[in-house]
């Protein structure tokens, strides 16, 4: 068996985490050794979640200098703002969490986190970026250019 998987299996165990081959699929997480496993999940879930955040949820909810966020936030409603500034929160939350876990590192406190994050991402975030997702590519999709001396589009 992998010692990696073996070392994560213990600790799995210990704090009731998530299976470690289901971390990897869904977040696509790699670990390079057996030290410090939950720092080093807790780091890669991090970068992978708070990669979401800045590339799709801050432009379309704060706007951006990026051409695309123009068009983009039109393509959303209300509530779909409102409920992407909702999932912005939580991320913020664990985004904090984490910092403060990489300042001082806590091994129960970091397998919590883990589980807070694999709740949040499979009950709550993930089909909420997915609709979003979906319903902006739809919306470039359908884009189009009006035909008038305006110079405006959509």
């Amino acid at each position: 068996m992998d010692p990696i998987v073996k070392k994560y299996q213990e600790v799995q165990e210990k704090f009731n985490l998530p299976k470690f081959d289901e971390l990897q699929k869904t977040l696509g997480i790699e670990i390079s050794d057996e030290k410090n496993i939950l720092d080093q999940i807790r780091s890669e879930t991090s970068d992978k979640i708070f990669s979401f955040s800045e590339k799709i949820i801050e432009p379309l909810i704060g706007g951006s200098d990026n051409f695309s966020c123009l068009f983009e936030q039109n393509m959303i409603g209300k509530m779909e703002m409102l409920e992407l500034f909702d999932i912005y929160k939580k991320i913020q939350v664990l985004k904090w969490e984490s910092n403060l876990l990489s300042i001082r590192y806590d091994e129960r406190r970091t397998a919590e986190w883990i589980k807070k994050m694999w709740n949040l991402w499979n009950n709550d975030i993930q089909n909420k970026l997915i609709k979003i997702c979906e319903k902006v590519s739809i919306g470039w999709n359908d884009l189009k250019i009006k035909k008038d001396e305006t110079h405006y589009f959509i």
